[in-house]
């Protein structure tokens, strides 16, 4: 694959990773509001309970792009804290989840904070790849 095909893919896979987190950001900030409404909707929520199994599954949904992106960006680039930054992200994200999934103290936190620095890592690293191109 020529260079300028990788940092494409490159760019791509940190654009693609930033997003998915941030999607992600907003999911789990909506869950704890959506269930405080249910009493609200609750004729509304009756009819269709599995909504709420497919909410769940977004979490997973979520760990397998952003795994996906973690693994595409931290392979492509040069940038060792980076490197290592995508990964203690992701790693913290999916112990959130895990954690959100086994009912344990501090779940969601861990998952905002798995988020935000994917989020933050991605668009670093988007930045150093742009850097590294311009020669700068």
């Amino acid at each position: 694959m020529s260079e300028s095909k990788t940092l494409i893919k490159q760019k791509q896979s940190d654009i693609f990773g930033a997003t998915i987190s941030g999607i992600c950001a907003i999911h789990c900030t909506l869950t704890p509001l959506l269930f405080a409404a249910k009493p609200l909707l609750q004729t509304t929520v009756d009819a269709h309970e599995h909504a709420s199994d497919f909410w769940h599954a977004l979490d997973y949904v979520f760990l397998i792009l952003s795994l996906l992106a973690v693994w595409y960006s931290s392979v492509h680039t040069n940038h060792k804290t980076i490197k290592w930054g995508l990964w203690l992200a992701w790693l913290i994200f999916s112990l959130g989840i895990i954690s959100e999934q086994l009912h344990l103290e501090n779940g969601i936190w861990l998952m905002y904070l798995g988020s935000i620095g994917l989020i933050v890592t991605h668009i670093k690293n988007y930045r150093f790849c742009k850097k590294c191109k311009s020669g700068i």
